[in-house]
């Protein structure tokens, strides 16, 4: 049995800085806390989980080249889902079943 988390999200924030090796950050609002996405260039680390239900803090790297595939999907797409799974560190944002062809 897998031990994950799924929650739907219906807000985030981006973030832009400036002199800093994190030069894009999405943070999305969870039901049961925050997932924080960051975006770097060169090595991405390894994804930390600080605190414990129900006010998690998912912290996770990318690659920046993902960024705006990140931006396209959060501004055109609803409903949207969080998922992070315990055992191997693995997660992703997605969207429901949707039917072929339904435009944009």
């Amino acid at each position: 049995m897998e031990n994950f988390l799924i929650e739907e999200f219906t807000s985030y924030k981006v973030v832009l800085y400036s002199g800093n090796s994190h030069g894009h950050s999405i943070l999305i609002d969870l039901p049961s806390g925050k997932a924080i996405f960051r975006f770097t260039n060169g090595k991405v680390k390894v994804p930390q989980v600080i605190n414990e239900a129900p006010n998690y803090e998912f912290t996770l790297y990318q690659d920046v080249s993902y960024y705006p595939m990140f931006i396209d999907l959060l501004r055109n797409e609803k409903p949207l889902f969080f998922y992070f799974n315990f055992d191997n560190d693995t997660s992703y944002i997605t969207t429901t079943n949707e039917p072929v062809g339904e435009g944009e």
